[in-house]
């Protein structure tokens, strides 16, 4: 069960990645042109949107079980970034086109080592 103050904690992560992800850009006048905000209720239901003039946007709705939203900016290099989020019991999952997947590799590795018993250290090293 996520609190209120972890779904807020989840919100300024992703304030901070989009401050990160505009920061280079040359000052301008942006503005907010929407936005809408439904603080959370008793049971802990929050709603909010918002649109500002340099091109982002941002949508989000949770509760105390947890959080999802999309957040949408355009990058430095002029490419737009669209991502999604479900921040739950399993964590904060983001998910977009600009996030790498997981190598091929690593995968790999990951099920070999499910696969295959632990060592045991100590009886390894004996000669």
């Amino acid at each position: 069960m996520m609190s209120f103050g972890k779904i807020a904690v989840f919100l300024v992560l992703i304030l901070v990645q989009l401050i990160h992800c505009t920061r280079f850009t040359a000052p301008s006048l942006d503005q907010t042109i929407y936005y809408r905000n439904t603080p959370p209720d008793p049971f802990g239901h929050y709603r909010f949107e918002f649109q500002t003039t340099n091109g982002i946007t941002s949508k989000g709705a949770g509760n105390e079980n947890g959080a999802v939203g999309v957040v949408q900016f355009v990058s430095p290099e002029g490419i737009p970034v669209t991502f999604s989020y479900v921040a739950d019991a399993n964590g904060y999952q983001p998910t977009g086109d600009h996030i790498p997947a997981i190598p091929l590799h690593v995968i790999r590795q990951l099920e070999y080592i499910r696969t295959h018993p632990p060592v045991d250290e100590i009886r390894s090293r004996r000669w």
